[in-house]
């Protein structure tokens, strides 16, 4: 389509086998007079059909097709690479308490058992390290469950705009706000791409399903020009990176409002990169700090029978 193919002749093109039946039933609707805006978004899935649905009503066919697909493409990338960067320290502190907490209970007690046969002194002071890490390592397991649970909780579809509104003045360039303004940006840029004025570019991203922090922003900013204040005095709002506002205030000076936008985008893509990495170094330091701990704790009981002979 960006090449100067009309929605029809696309779909001629790009038919195969596999997606002949789908192929099949858009050119039905479009023979049936239906515009794409009224059936093509229901026939894509997950969140480039929510995404599609917003930007077909401000935008033609192929500039809503090419900025949803950009759009759900740097998600992707951005899912990816958290999930990659925090998934293995995450298992890792996991499978550790769950280790130490079944080493204390099972194979401890008879370590312990065993140093009582032998008349090993120093066992209660064993037996009580036992019990602390037993708690240390229930407790941990629960802290990381009831900060899951909240997380989970807080961040639902109909409590996400409330937790926002809470968490973002008092704690402002805090990671939900700069996660928050990183796609919103996102989102706008989109829209400044294909020349679309600032103000109705607030309206796509109010109506945004999917997304209602993006709509939350928008709708601040919004209410902001609405009143009569600048769109640069607009993005001081509390709910907004105070580095975007700064990015914004370089885009009026320079008129080069798109270019700022991507450069915001790059710096904040990094700084995520470099947050995972220190967030993951810190997890595994702490996690092998605690093996190591444990295996000097088993390796002083294994020893303590071997220097008692030695005393004989």
């Amino acid at each position: 389509m960006n090449s100067g193919f009309s929605f029809q002749q696309t779909l001629i093109l790009i038919k195969t086998e596999k997606n002949a039946y789908l192929i099949e039933e858009l050119q039905r609707h479009m023979e049936n007079g239906e515009s794409a805006a009224d059936f093509l978004p229901q026939m894509c899935r997950g969140s480039f059909g929510i995404y599609l649905s917003g930007f077909l009503q401000y935008m033609d066919l192929s500039s809503a097709l090419s900025s949803v697909t950009q759009i759900v493409k740097e998600e992707k990338e951005e899912k990816r690479a958290l999930i990659k960067g925090c998934l293995y320290p995450c298992l890792l502190l996991a499978g550790m308490t769950a280790g130490i907490f079944l080493f204390a209970t099972f194979l401890l007690p008879v370590m312990l058992s065993m140093m009582n046969s032998m008349h090993v002194t120093g066992g209660a002071d064993y037996e009580a390290m036992r019990v602390w890490i037993r708690l240390f390592s229930a407790f941990t397991a629960l802290c990381a469950v009831c900060a899951a649970f909240i997380a989970v909780y807080a961040t639902r579809r109909n409590r996400i705009e409330k937790t926002y509104r809470a968490i973002a003045p008092r704690f402002p360039d805090s990671l939900p706000v700069i996660f928050a303004s990183r796609d919103f940006v996102r989102f706008f840029l989109e829209c400044s791409r294909r020349s679309i004025s600032t103000r109705q570019s607030l309206q796509i991203l109010k109506r945004i399903e999917g997304k209602p922090l993006v709509a939350l922003i928008a709708d601040e900013l919004d209410r902001s020009l609405m009143e009569g204040a600048s769109f640069e005095h607009a993005m001081s709002s509390p709910f907004v990176e105070s580095a975007l506002s700064r990015f914004i205030h370089l885009a009026a000076l320079s008129g080069q409002c798109d270019s700022m936008l991507e450069g915001y985008l790059t710096m904040s893509k990094k700084r995520s990169e470099a947050s995972i990495r220190r967030f993951s170094t810190a997890v595994q330091l702490f996690s092998y700090t605690l093996i190591g701990i444990v295996l000097i704790f088993v390796y002083s009981i294994l020893m303590m029978p071997m220097n008692m002979l030695q005393m004989l």
